[in-house]
């Protein structure tokens, strides 16, 4: 098996591993249950927010595990999950109704709570901070499109390679340098003056009542 540790090392690198995905929640929770590693059963309270079959964990878990050592861990992180998804006003009628139906009951010790839920509010935060970075990404993206096609409206599209050399801060060479300035930069002080700019905006506004 490959370590984490040199996979995380490839992947700053730039160098993707593509493994196998997981065909349902259960052969995930299954998965994390059977490695018995506190650091990813952490994990769980983020993955039961979504759909489930508990009976269908809990068979399979027996299969795996006569003592039901793991089913004894897996009722008491249900029980750890609906606690945070109060404290976090989360909707889970769904851990609500197992917890009802199959009478799981479990002390929660408070430190374990705790490293729960500061685990599970880390993870939130991470994941919103991903969200916001892909958003933006594709706003830029978007608007990376929008300018390449107002630009095509205006330059051609050897005049518009010339443009993004520059703004990739690339160097220029002495004949596209002196096209810039004889063909590309003219036009461009024509967008940039003011007068122009409230002329065009004057013929845009008098055009929509002709």
């Amino acid at each position: 098996m490959i370590s984490a540790k040199l996979i995380e090392n490839l992947e700053k690198e730039g160098f993707k591993l593509n493994f196998p995905s997981y065909s349902t929640n259960e052969e995930k929770i299954i998965e994390i249950l059977n490695e018995k590693n506190e650091r990813l059963l952490l994990a769980l309270p983020l993955i039961l927010k979504y759909e489930f079959d508990y009976k269908e964990i809990i068979n399979k878990l027996i299969k795996l595990n006569k003592k039901n050592e793991l089913i004894q861990t897996f009722n008491k992180i249900i029980i750890i999950t609906n606690e945070i998804y109060k404290k976090e006003k989360i909707p889970n009628l769904t851990i609500q109704n197992i917890i009802k139906s199959n009478k799981i009951k479990k002390k929660i010790n408070k430190n374990e709570f705790n490293t729960y839920y500061e685990e599970f509010k880390e993870a939130q935060k991470a994941k919103e901070n991903s969200d916001e970075s892909n958003l933006k990404d594709q706003i830029k993206a978007r608007n990376k499109i929008n300018i390449n096609k107002a630009l095509l409206e205006i330059y051609s599209p050897g005049k518009i390679q010339i443009m993004e050399k520059i703004f990739n801060h690339e160097k220029l060479s002495n004949t596209e340098l002196k096209y810039y300035y004889r063909s590309i930069n003219p036009l461009i002080n024509a967008i940039l003056n003011e007068d122009m700019r409230n002329y065009i905006k004057l013929i845009q506004g008098l055009k929509k009542h002709t």
